[in-house]
């Protein structure tokens, strides 16, 4: 036995080697191959020109509600029905005139009412894609000429239209009647099944692109793994006696290779994933309860061969992607023989596949990205339509003809007025003696609502002490003077009060039944649009400025300095825009100052200065707009911690100061702080970027008592660089922690735990203390989940300041007044917490302080665009006479001056 296992463990080695020798150029990215012919052909043809959809207007209860409802829609493997009604808004194939349309779209997200688990329910699907195809043939004729022959829709359910997540009762119910003649784009294939109707689109599910670039590995990493796979192998909740999950498949690759020292297997789900796939030689990708899965998705995107085990399988795409030249077929009673199966394929075949799936179309053709690109799922889709034009003759049926039965399928489906009624969510309960004791006292009075509390949290004496001790104001915190044991007491006590009047007087805030709007100056500046007030020019730079530093490190796509990839994302596709140069109000640069970064994630300063520079030049001698002005009529993001003096640490920055090219130029920038040589004036403050759709997905209920009075997590000492302590966030932190970590009304420590976004929808006060710089990400995140931001950073300059009104939500704590930091929240009265609540309760407020994909209305990028607008027009000293220069070339450090 033991020589059979080190047989197999040497054959291991030696495979990989032999493959990490000879797939070396492939690694490196030397070599790609492409399919000739048809297949290849057809992958990379472009569907703009050769057809037109129309995408119906549906009221938002079939979308947009539901997804509100649940955010968790957008990052499921069912999520393409929500990125391709979202593709489809802004695609060159959309026409708003249905009369020259080739197809229709009806935009309804069947996947998107979930359980508390994450899948989606399939009962309200059939009677919601009824509804609005009842809508759709009542308000519109284009449905009733042809009963939907010329309309397709999105359904990425399990198992497609058929509308259940069971196999069985899937084909018992069959592919919803009404849905008969359409086309249907779906994840769900395979041959001679009821669900798949003929001429459908088969599509890949969605794997998130923009996470799977967060984990992309260096292209020369070894492929030292022979064969991965990572998911179940048997569901004992569904299938206790075994056999039916996967048609035993993955029972059967557990069996017999658990202890194959080629087979990396396993149900752990490691962080690494993403990384052991691109390490990896094969990847398994057996059927589950359907034969598709993301694993093929992953596959193809990592370069990782896969391994289809799925019989009778209709692949994504099977017309354009070359699946039998860069997969490999396992019929599932073969799955016993899969080692000698993967060890007898010749190396070349291996090479030759490991070439055409580094090809990026290959990739491309798989992934549902934001923006859309060329190539990608979305026009694979557009193009399988436009393969089915023309429409044949039988499309269009005759005056009065009919082939659909109305009345066709399960009699509870048939019913589609049971969807659509907003049906009252379960609100928060409190335990059944809380219950009791609120219910006995009317909310207008607090002050047995208060004592009800008190006795449920603590007991008779704590309440005693507290009501002895002074307790004499209930609409605010004002605290007595007692010491000793009885000070812990009433700091308890504090907590329960906390709970109380966050679980009471604030309950309307809870519910979302009552927020506040800032009247006046700033809060019709917040909600200002910028559409034509102003115009901007996009400079169209070599792609080593931005896009090839993102490709090279995608990490920039997510940390909170990528404000400057999102804002050039934004301005291709925005209505300010313009393409002609000469009527535009402003220039803009896109330079990825932040996008060159240590293996810890950290932005280089070093070779920031030296790019900008670069651009500029670049710009200065491809157009005649900088020199007219040296640049006063230009903006710059610039999201460095201290801005453009591009240095991380603030007593070199302030050594650094601004770089001399900038200094005529509009900085948007995140760093701001008041008389700072990092601060010039005219700047735009903006704040740093939080990940919107991260933040969505860890939403709680908004009736979530918030039971945490104060709350933080983050350094409190950076030893690493600041050893002695007291530079650090200049002590701050540090006091924060010494003076409170043993206080139960602080909820603070150094972990970040998973719960983290939840804690703070939890928590009243958020404390934002500045750290190197004076800003942080925590300011986003306490402004987007409605917990008062306790800002501790003197002179901070804070973002869109003329437009938000910090003063009226916050809390500003002076960095010598932290050993107070108890005092002065406890003593805020209650009314101003309430107010402050309300006014982050609107959502204007929030939007504000996010950068989204897609762009919305009120949000930063449109702040930032307004805080341009408000510039204008351009003062007569913007303009230089003929011949003249202000600005000095070769001024700054010397390093700065080098070529990039």
């Amino acid at each position: 036995m033991r020589r059979w296992v080190l047989a197999i463990a040497i054959l291991a080695a030696a495979v990989c080697f032999f493959l990490g020798a000879q797939a070396q150029e492939v690694r490196q990215g030397h070599q790609t191959e492409r399919i000739s012919g048809s297949a290849g052909d057809v992958l990379e043809d472009d569907p703009v020109g050769r057809l037109k959809v129309y995408v119906y207007d549906l009221p938002s209860k079939y979308n947009k509600k539901l997804l509100k409802k649940d955010p968790r829609c957008l990052n499921h493997m069912f999520a393409a029905e929500i990125f391709m009604h979202r593709f489809l808004l802004s695609s060159a194939v959309r026409t708003f005139n249905p009369e020259e349309a080739d197809w229709f779209y009806t935009p309804v997200y069947t996947t998107c009412d979930l359980t508390p688990s994450g899948l989606p329910l399939p009962f309200k699907s059939p009677r919601m894609m009824r509804s609005a195809i009842e809508l759709i043939a009542t308000n519109w004729p284009y449905w009733n000429r042809s009963e939907g022959a010329d309309h397709f829709f999105v359904t990425p359910h399990d198992f497609g239209a058929c509308f259940h997540y069971q196999e069985e009762k899937a084909i018992g119910r069959g592919i919803l009647p009404l849905l008969q003649r359409a086309t249907l784009v779906q994840t769900f294939g395979q041959k001679n099944h009821v669900c798949l109707k003929d001429g459908s689109i088969t599509i890949p599910p969605y794997a998130p692109p923009q996470k799977m670039q967060a984990h992309l590995i260096p292209p020369d990493t070894p492929r030292s793994i022979f064969v991965y796979f990572r998911g179940l192998f048997y569901d004992t909740s569904n299938d206790p006696e075994g056999g039916y999950y996967a048609r035993g498949a993955r029972a059967s690759v557990w069996e017999n290779f658990k202890n194959n020292p080629l087979f990396d297997i396993s149900t752990d789900h490691p962080p690494t994933y993403y990384e052991d796939m691109q390490r990896s030689v094969f990847c398994l990708c057996p059927l589950g309860w359907a034969p598709w899965s993301p694993r093929l998705v992953e596959a193809v995107v990592f370069g990782c061969i896969p391994v289809i085990i799925a019989d009778d399988i209709v692949l994504p795409f099977a017309d354009a992607i070359p699946w039998e030249e860069i997969g490999v077929f396992v019929a599932e009673e073969d799955v016993p023989k899969l080692d000698s199966i993967l060890t007898s394929i010749p190396t070349d075949v291996i090479l030759r596949k490991q070439r055409l799936l580094a090809n990026p179309s290959m990739k491309q053709a798989m992934l549902f990205p934001q923006p859309a690109q060329a190539g990608d799922a979305f026009h694979q889709i557009l193009n399988g339509l436009a393969r089915k034009l023309p429409h044949g003759e039988n499309v269009f049926l005759k005056p009065g003809e009919r082939a659909l039965n109305w009345t066709a399928g399960p009699l509870a489906l048939a019913d589609s007025s049971s969807f659509g009624s907003d049906t009252p969510q379960p609100s928060f309960q409190p335990p059944a003696t809380a219950i009791i004791i609120l219910a006995s006292s009317p909310p207008s009075s607090p002050l047995p609502v208060f004592l009800s509390f008190l006795l449920l949290l603590l007991d008779w004496p704590a309440a005693s002490s507290i009501l002895l001790g002074g307790f004499v104001e209930v609409g605010g915190w004002k605290g007595g003077e007692v010491g000793g044991a009885m000070a812990m007491r009433l700091s308890s006590a504090a907590v329960a009060l906390a709970l109380l009047l966050a679980a009471t007087a604030l309950e309307d805030v809870a519910r979302g039944q009552d927020t506040e709007r800032i009247e006046g100056s700033a809060g019709d500046v917040l909600e200002d649009d910028p559409v034509g007030r102003l115009k901007v020019y996009v400079y169209e730079l070599p792609t080593k400025y931005n896009k090839k530093m993102v490709a090279k490190d995608s990490r920039c796509l997510s940390h909170m300095f990528a404000a400057e990839i999102f804002m050039h994302r934004f301005l291709l596709s925005s209505a300010i825009r313009t393409l002609n140069p000469e009527e535009a109000d402003w220039f803009y640069t896109p330079v990825y100052t932040t996008c060159d970064l240590t293996p810890w994630g950290h932005p280089l300063p070093f070779k920031s200065p030296r790019i900008m520079r670069s651009a500029i030049q670049f710009i200065s001698s491809h157009w005649p707009y900088w020199n007219r002005t040296d640049g006063a009529d230009h903006f710059f993001v610039v999201p460095h911690d201290f801005g453009a003096c591009f240095h991380y640490q603030e007593e070199k920055a302030i050594e650094r100061g601004i770089l001399p090219l900038l200094r005529r130029a509009t900085l948007v920038q995140t760093f701001g702080q008041k008389d700072h040589v990092c601060l010039k004036e005219g700047s735009i403050t903006i704040p740093p970027y939080a990940p919107p759709q991260k933040m969505k997905t860890h939403l709680v209920p908004p009736e979530t008592p918030r039971s945490i009075f104060v709350y933080f997590r983050g350094l409190f000492y950076d030893t690493a660089n600041d050893p002695e302590g007291g530079y650090y966030a200049r002590g701050a932190r540090a006091s924060v922690w010494e003076n409170f970590k043993n206080n139960p009304l602080f909820d603070i420590s150094t972990d970040h735990p998973p719960t983290y976004y939840e804690d703070m929808q939890r928590s009243i006060f958020c404390l934002c203390p500045l750290g190197w710089a004076p800003w942080s990400p925590r300011l986003v995140e306490a402004v987007v989940f409605g917990c008062i931001p306790v800002i501790i950073a003197d002179d901070i300059v804070l973002p869109f300041a003329d437009a938000i009104p910090w003063d009226e939500i916050g809390v500003f704590v002076a960095e010598d007044d932290v050993p107070k930091l108890d005092t002065i929240l406890t003593s805020i009265p209650m009314d101003v917490i309430l107010r402050k609540q309300r006014l982050l309760a609107n959502p204007s407020m929030k939007q504000a302080m996010l950068f989204p994909q897609p762009a919305q209305p009120g949000d930063a990028f449109h702040q930032i665009l307004n805080g341009l607008g408000r510039k204008l027009p351009h003062p007569k000293s913007v303009y230089l006479d003929p011949g003249q220069k202000v600005l000095n070339w070769t001024q700054g450090p010397v390093g700065d001056l080098k070529p990039w």
